[in-house]
């Protein structure tokens, strides 16, 4: 919804003439926070009958029975021993009480005297009973027993000693970003479990959250908890139902909760909050934990509208320790769409796992953390600020060549060598002559004289199971030997150091899944525990931000950083084409829109000045040179040498061996030229469909960036960029630089590694879509995360099973071809229900599909209702499977680098 969308009217219960303050009554927890400013009463519409703030049994604020609000309760109920008072709330009082057999310290929670003739409130009273007598888990207190004693009506619970994380805050500022993370995770799991049976929360605040001593989070306070009748295992399966459970009818249309932590479901329709509810509450605790201020402040309407139409706090603003995968996590739990929404807690707890301080949990979590799935350490992550002091380094991996860059804290971001002999680029080649591994020039040399004993360009070979040119004595998978590349390039660049754990590696806009997961496996297998994939076009223009001749992130080029522009990048190298519009506004980079395909790049061109050449041997010499693979390898290397002359000269003479004869023809670069004009034409449209993407017209574009030696060339040029303004500023950029903006991105990405950069935003390059089955039976695709989508990108789906089957299948295309208008699978799901089964809850689906910053495509599916969402097997699935990447790493820890 827009910002301009009018101020909300909250839902109100006509029939009370209280306010839904003095009816729910003020929370004592969210009051007292000495550095803060105390919510106006208006703000404050739940109740809080938690504990206490701080469970400090010395506080003065401690009181005998009979004292103060409460009087008139008795010594001792049933077999408790009453002592003193500990906590006052609207509905209720709780006080320190003794199990007088059992000697045992508890809460007695009673409802307060002048509520209970008040058949509503004793009503509600029962309500949290019947919630808290379901929940049995460490991270939520515990209810251990409940009744009626001479009219008084208690709920007996755990004594937690500890304090509030309003108290903690408020005492320690605020929370470090593993220790927030920490119990923010652990309150995950108390809800989950609440979820799980049939309880959602509807108050979670930091009030309502209690630290004890030994670390343990506890979730408080079930009283303005929403109870269904379903009770749910752990694997998802339902385990029963409750008759009567509740009586949510009698509060039907009334606002509850604490409004600086309420959804915007909540606050537009009180009834129909789900677990995805709180999930958006303990996202803005989180952001309490971590700047000491609810996310949004202000007055009542103010709240309200910031909740439902407001910004979405970005964390790394507020904290320089913070990095961009946390600031992710609290954008998708406090989506305000709930099909951008994490969907179940237990996606959040899998996501927060990497960011947990392990000296903040307590020692009974422990074994069960080590019983979780492992985690995909392959991105960005980390709960600790060590990793500020590592290195990283940034790769622009190409078809035919790679560059390297490093980014060191506090000393800025440089080029290193990434090829023999301390050269800045490294030849993508490997060979093997008489059993040693050749890399770089020599490896690129044996083209001429052994062909079949090298690989060259070696991302062409993604999606082959085997490159079928033998290296180091076996036939390899293109990861394996991409792997084997960024090793070299590593060993060539720091030859005393191991390889980096945080690298960033550009690769084309255009690369779709798995195009992306075999790069990110490459990085796994040369020992990269930590890696981001970057677009090359951001890549490109975010070294356009650094200073070319400093190593400091201090230093800039002369850019006016009160300035926005558009900036236009054209990119042409071994691997792709690319088109890209990027918003500069001041040194925050979005991308607007992109296009291009890697089955397009400068090797397309290549192959036409082959045949060219090809065609004047035939003529002159009737002579085929594709007849002979080796004659052919060598008209090949000799086209790569004439291509970076007819960047200079209007011909050049191509000449190549054939039985010790040289023979030689001339190639005009015009002739050439009309050979390419498709492919010139692609880029023309591919410059089109960005602007029309991005409603820019292309006299807007303030600037443009070109990568690739063919976009140097005037006539190229001149066709491409005659529709712009003639002034326009074109800047060139090569592959080192490039590398140097991949560092500069992922430094961004990281807690306190830059003072002036901000991690740039990316769009999704290609469309993500599922076949469904329309009128008449005829299959259609129906597009689920668009094309341009700013990443990372959630969407959740509901499907349904019809009735006249016992099964679905889900198939996921991505959208592929030259020109976008084309479909390919990327897999296939299955889903079925019990035969027969007339339950339509059970024969539907809630499919969650996430497109993370890398690009890369998550699937998750959950039964409307349940609490959990299942995670599904990746697609498309990596033909080398984790069996064998590990058979492969060992392999190559034998090899020489």
């Amino acid at each position: 919804m827009s910002e301009s969308a009018p101020r909300p009217r909250l839902p109100h219960d006509e029939s009370s003439s209280e306010s839904l303050v003095s009816d729910l009554g003020l929370s004592s927890s969210d009051s007292c926070v000495p550095d803060l400013p105390p919510d106006p009463p208006t703000c404050e519409v739940g109740s809080s009958d938690s504990q206490v703030d701080s469970l400090d049994l010395n506080s003065p604020s401690l009181q005998e029975p009979g004292d103060g609000p409460g009087s008139g309760i008795p010594t001792r109920i049933g077999e408790y021993r009453v002592k003193n008072l500990i906590g006052s709330g609207g509905m209720g009082q709780v006080y320190l009480a003794e199990h007088i057999r059992m000697q045992r310290q508890v809460a007695l929670k009673v409802l307060r005297s002048d509520r209970m003739s008040d058949d509503a409130s004793v009503e509600r009273f029962y309500d949290e009973v019947r919630a808290a007598s379901r929940v049995l888990h460490p991270n939520v207190v515990t209810a251990f027993d409940a009744g009626e004693f001479e009219g008084i009506h208690f709920l007996v619970m755990e004594y937690v000693d500890g304090v509030t994380l309003t108290r903690l805050v408020a005492k320690n500022g605020p929370l470090s970003p593993g220790m927030a993370a920490s119990i923010i995770r652990q309150a995950a799991l108390g809800l989950l479990h609440a979820h799980r049976a049939g309880i959602v929360h509807r108050d979670v605040k930091p009030g309502n959250i209690i630290q004890a001593k030994d670390g343990t989070i506890k979730v408080l306070d079930l009283g303005l908890a929403q109870i269904s009748n379903v009770l749910w295992s752990d694997d998802g399966r339902e385990l029963g139902r409750i008759q009567d459970p509740d009586s949510r009818h009698k509060r039907k249309g009334k606002l509850i909760g604490t409004l600086s932590y309420m959804s915007p479901e909540q606050l537009e329709s009180p009834d129909d909050a789900d677990p995805r509810s709180d999930i958006y509450a303990l996202g803005a605790v989180l952001f309490f934990l971590l700047t000491g201020r609810p996310p949004f402040q202000g007055e009542y309407l103010d709240q309200v509208y910031g909740h439902r139409h407001g910004e979405i706090p970005d964390l790394m603003q507020f904290r320089g320790d913070v990095d961009w995968g946390m600031a992710n996590i609290l954008r998708r739990m406090m989506a305000k769409r709930l099909s951008e929404r994490y969907a179940s807690l237990d996606e959040v707890i899998d996501d927060l796992r990497p960011y947990v301080e392990d000296a903040q949990a307590p020692t009974w979590l422990s074994e069960y953390v080590s019983r979780q799935a492992p985690v995909d350490v392959s991105t960005m992550s980390g709960g600790s600020t060590a990793i500020t002091n590592l290195p990283l380094v940034g790769i622009d991996l190409g078809m035919t060549y790679a560059a390297v860059a490093e980014s060191i804290s506090g000393v800025g971001i440089r080029n290193m060598p990434a090829g023999e002999d301390g050269q800045p680029l490294f030849r993508m080649a490997i060979a093997t002559d008489e059993g040693h591994l050749q890399f770089d020039t020599a490896a690129n040399q044996m083209r001429l004289t052994r062909p079949r004993q090298v690989a060259h360009c070696l991302p062409m070979y993604i999606g082959k199971d085997f490159v079928q040119r033998e290296v180091g004595g076996r036939k390899c998978p293109p990861e394996v030997l991409l792997a084997i590349a960024i090793r070299k390039v590593v060993a060539n660049a720091w030859p005393d150091r191991p390889i980096p754990k945080l690298a960033a590696i550009a690769v084309p806009s255009s690369y779709d899944q798995f195009h992306r997961r075999s790069i990110k496996q490459a990085a796994r297998i040369a020992g990269i525990d930590s890696m981001r994939l970057v677009d090359r076009s951001v890549a490109a223009v975010q070294s356009l931000l650094l200073e070319n001749d400093s190593a400091s992130l201090d230093d800039h080029d002369a850019v006016d950083l009160a300035d926005s522009d558009t900036v236009l990048f054209l990119g042409l190298t071994g691997q792709a084409s690319e088109v890209a519009l990027i918003r500069r506004e001041s040194m925050q980079l979005t991308q607007l829109a992109t296009d291009g395909h890697w089955h397009t790049g400068m090797l397309a061109w290549q192959q036409r000045l082959v045949e060219l050449a090809a065609s004047g041997f035939r003529s002159a010499y009737r002579f085929d040179p594709s007849k002979s693979s080796l004659v052919a390898s060598r008209l090949q290397v000799s086209c790569e040498r004439a291509l970076k002359s007819l960047l200079l000269l209007p011909q050049v003479t191509i000449t190549i061996d054939r039985d010790g004869q040289p023979l030689s023809i001339v190639v005009c670069r015009e002739e050439w030229l009309e050979r390419c004009h498709d492919l010139i034409q692609g880029l023309q449209r591919s410059m089109q469909l960005v602007c029309k993407l991005a409603n820019v017209r292309p006299t807007q574009i303030d600037e443009c960036v070109t990568l690739g030696p063919l976009l140097g060339i005037p006539a190229v040029r001149h066709k491409l960029l005659k529709h712009l303004r003639r002034n326009l500023h074109v800047r060139q950029v090569d592959r080192s630089e490039v590398a140097r903006g991949a560092a500069a991105c992922l430094t961004a990405e990281l807690p306190q590694r830059s003072d002036m950069l901000t991690p740039p935003r990316c769009v999704s390059s290609q469309t993500i879509g599922i076949v469904v089955e329309g009128t008449g039976g005829r299959r259609k695709i129906l597009p689920i995360i668009p094309r341009g989508t700013i990443l990372p990108a959630r969407t959740n789906r509901k499907l349904t099973i019809a009735r006249n089957r016992d099964s679905m299948t889900l198939s996921v295309v991505e959208s592929s071809g030259v020109r976008g208008d084309n479909w390919h699978s990327l897999g296939r799901y299955e889903f079925e229900v019990d035969k027969g089964s007339s339950n339509q809850l059970k024969r539907t689906r809630l499919i969650g599909f996430e497109l993370n910053v890398d690009g890369l495509l998550s699937v998750r599916a959950q039964t409307p209702g349940t609490p959990e969402s299942k995670r599904l097997p990746i697609i498309p699935a990596s033909l080398l499977q984790a069996e064998g990447e590990a058979e492969w790493i060992r392999w190559m820890s034998n090899l020489t680098f």
